[in-house]
């Protein structure tokens, strides 16, 4: 029996190579997966015999303890197996094409009658519904429809990251939305089936994609956001090369102290910065970048990470896959895992959330063929028995706790609310600035869907209020540096005093143990620590990586899929625990497959551009067209080849075999490279859709806006901000057929706006009390 937070849980995983991820989740969290078929692919082979007779590293890495059935339900006893096993399942994961399983009889409206609190989630392309519905995709395409590639890689180059993180993204909006909708089932018996769409997953996770767009009027920056390599936004972040290898170099948080210690070692450029008035300096980001980049260039890339560090500067080495598989952090905090089997001795990386009291049980093999008889005994015939209570939403009547800031935690609370919890977000006025304030257009695009009050941490007197609020909400997350919240008296081991039924969540950059844990971390900080920025590269070079704050992105997801496993162990054993997630585990769990394939095979992945890591699809790139914009175009088989060649006429003698094209792989991207560019990017991948060819144009934000499948799906609302006006905003990336998200909560226009509606409600205060702790300095 598996163990774990979501143990019991019964899951069907019906997904091909988009959904594998969703179902990883819940079966390395305890969760019973039954894996139907064989639609994922293998990838490369594991080196050792026994290993490889289990499957390919991506099997490896994917379907570690799921139990596999051989059923096709292309077949009359195949179908009647599923239907009967789907009787005793808490959720179905599936990536079926629209209709596929309806016309079989399979479909969630067919199930219900035998299994009323089933839930299915169907993770499709592009959604079940609209005019793209039938369209193909790989995790290139929908990185460049979904927006991702207008931001990554070079003007003249774009390059996604490393890792089908497109995939990885909707696994995650997978597993989140299936946790909470059986949550909801339990309490209200009502199943459902959540169509989820992959463009959608990804075009709502892009970190600085639309807020840019949709605040043009405020910012100082394009209303298009740029692939301007590993530059941030921001404009403080960026990688170069130093004297040996490459360095993310960054003014935050020292500014003051990194401009002291180039004065200090004598570097004539930063004495001449130093030496400008200060009014000058500050419109001068871009020179004192360059300064600190040629800086950078005269240092060994590792002691110059190491003595920034210890100024308090968040410098970081772009460290290569073999580096972070030696890593000094991931050794102490065990991340590499030894494989629980009788076999050649493994280790994989995980877990991705540690859970304090039903840790996650040691990894195992893919499964093996299980007997389908036996399985449903293991099972049994038992349903769930309701609560018999209703919901207006999925996490209606769940209260969190937000003490998190920036992006990864916003991230979580951000869809925890939209999924109906209340999320109550505390901030300090001190905080309240920059990307944390209510006035900056970022805190608009991440925050939404929650109530904010203010509260002075530096008061005495805030550890009672906070004793007050802790005891009446489910969830607390917060994601400081390591100890901060023990200095402010909220140790896990003194709040779980006041409330043991709480989920106490950690976020912080390395974890909050180990060699590394006071290192000064964002999120670029994290992608070179963690191997993404190295591997998200054309050949040959280490110094571009993701192009937005991808890392923040899935440690949010992380957070807010531990969350809602946390919660449904709460539900059997009545007591919440520590959740424990580190950022830089969270970027490891990124790459997983380089990590196994170093750890074991010895074999080390190197930075190749678009094109595939596992060798599975070629053509695998992006193709500037006759308009000069850019196509992403994939062949995933065979037939897919040939389709391609009889739409667009290409001449391929020899290479229509996958093996073929593999060894000719520069020649196949001349070929496509050259009809590309005697086509529009529009009228190009029209054409290859029709053939079912996957293909699929840069999408910026303003294209995105207009894109006719997430118009014809509602993609897109407006509030009326208090200080911004109208202003658009995203939904969540799902359609409920048994309940609505709607209607979505504006953020917040000021800190403390809610302090009049939340501490009444939770202290019991009146307003008069309210008004005299806001000014005596408690509520600030």
């Amino acid at each position: 029996m598996a163990s774990g937070p979501l143990e019991g849980l019964r899951v069907i995983d019906l997904t091909d190579d988009s959904g594998r991820f969703a179902t990883k989740l819940l079966a390395e969290s305890g969760a019973s997966v039954v894996r139907f078929g064989a639609a994922g692919t293998g990838g490369p082979e594991m080196s050792a015999p026994d290993a490889a007779a289990r499957g390919g590293l991506l099997d490896w890495w994917y379907d570690g303890g799921k139990v596999r059935v051989d059923v096709d339900l292309a077949t009359e006893s195949g179908r009647a197996a599923y239907a009967e096993l789907a009787s005793r399942a808490d959720l179905i994961v599936e990536t079926q094409p629209p209709g596929a399983l309806a016309e079989a009889g399979l479909d969630h409206a067919d199930l219900i009658a035998t299994n009323p609190t089933l839930v299915q989630v169907s993770l499709t392309p592009f959604g079940r519904t609209g005019p793209r519905a039938g369209w193909q995709t790989t995790d290139l395409v929908a990185s460049a429809l979904g927006g991702v590639l207008s931001l990554c890689g070079l003007p003249d180059q774009p390059i996604a990251p490393w890792g089908r993180q497109a995939f990885n993204t909707a696994g995650f909006i997978s597993a989140i939305t299936g946790l909470a909708a059986v949550q909801a089932a339990r309490i209200t018996g009502v199943g459902q089936l959540v169509d989820v769409s992959l463009h959608e997953a990804v075009t709502t996770t892009v970190e600085q994609l639309f807020f840019q767009y949709w605040f043009d009027d405020l910012l100082p920056y394009p209303k298009v956001a740029e692939r301007q390599g590993s530059l941030h936004w921001t404009r403080v972040y960026k990688v170069v090369p130093a004297k040996s290898g490459w360095e993310m170099i960054t003014l935050a948080p020292n500014a003051a102290g990194l401009l002291a210690w180039m004065v200090e070692e004598g570097f004539p450029a930063a004495i001449e910065l130093v030496g400008r008035p200060p009014e000058e300096l500050l419109g001068s980001i871009g020179l004192i970048m360059d300064t600190i980049a040629a800086f950078a260039a005269t240092k060994e890339a590792g002691p110059l990470f190491w003595e920034a560090q210890a100024r308090h500067i968040a410098f970081a080495e772009v460290q290569t896959v073999a580096q972070v598989a030696e890593n000094p952090q991931h050794e102490f905090r065990g991340f590499f895992r030894p494989v629980e089997w009788t076999g050649t001795a493994l280790r994989v990386p995980g877990p991705l959330a540690r859970f304090g009291d039903t840790p996650d049980e040691p990894p195992r093999p893919p499964g093996s063929f299980a007997d389908l008889d036996e399985l449903m005994e293991g099972w049994g015939n038992t349903t769930i028995q309701p609560e018999g209570g209703s919901l207006e939403k999925p996490l209606s009547g769940l209260r969190v706790l937000d003490l998190s800031h920036v992006l990864a935690g916003p991230m979580c609370t951000r869809l925890l609310g939209d999924l109906g919890a209340d999320i109550v977000k505390l901030q300090t006025l001190d905080r309240a600035s920059t990307v944390n304030d209510p006035q900056f257009p970022y805190f608009y695009t991440w925050n939404r869907s929650k109530r904010l009050i203010t509260l002075n941490m530096k008061d005495p007197r805030a550890v009672e209020v906070m004793a007050k609020l802790i005891e009446q909400s489910d969830v607390l997350i917060e994601n400081f540096s390591a100890g901060v919240l023990d200095r402010w008296g909220l140790s896990y081991e003194t709040v779980r005093k006041w409330n043991p039924r709480l989920v106490y969540v950690t976020m912080s950059g390395c974890g909050h143990e180990g060699p590394w844990s006071s290192l000064v971390t964002y999120a670029p900080t994290i992608h070179a620590l963690a191997g993404l920025t190295y591997l998200s590269n054309p050949p040959g070079r280490g110094d571009l990586g993701p192009g937005y704050s991808l890392n923040d992105h899935a440690a949010g997801l992380s957070a807010a899929f531990a969350v809602l496993a946390a919660l449904q162990s709460r539900r059997e054993t009545g007591l919440g625990q520590h959740v424990d997630i580190s950022q830089m585990e969270t970027g490891g769990y990124l790459i997983g497959p380089a990590l196994i394939d170093m750890l074991n095979n010895g074999r080390e992945a190197q930075p190749i551009g678009n094109r595939d890591p596992f060798g599975l699809i070629v053509p695998n790139d992006c193709f500037q067209t006759a308009d000069g914009e850019w196509l992403a175009v994939s062949c995933r088989n065979d037939d897919e080849w040939s389709a391609l060649v009889l739409a667009t006429g290409i001449k391929a003698a020899g290479l229509e075999r996958i093996e073929g094209r593999s060894a000719r792989i520069e020649e196949v991207d001349e070929l496509v490279g050259a009809w590309a560019a005697s086509v529009g990017a529009e009228a190009g991948q029209e054409m290859l859709q029709r053939a079912g060819v996957p293909a699929g144009r840069i999408q910026h934000a303003g294209d995105l806006m207009a894109d006719p499948q997430h118009v014809s799906r509602d993609m897109w609302s407006t509030f009326e901000h208090a200080t911004f006006g109208t202003r658009p905003f995203d939904r969540y990336p799902a359609i409920w057929s048994a309940m609505s998200l709607e209607p979505y909560m504006a953020p917040a226009a000021y800190a403390g706006e809610h302090n009049f509606e939340i501490y009444p409600e939770l202290l019991d205060m009146d307003e008069a009390g309210v008004a005299e702790a806001m000014a005596d300095g408690l509520f600030s």
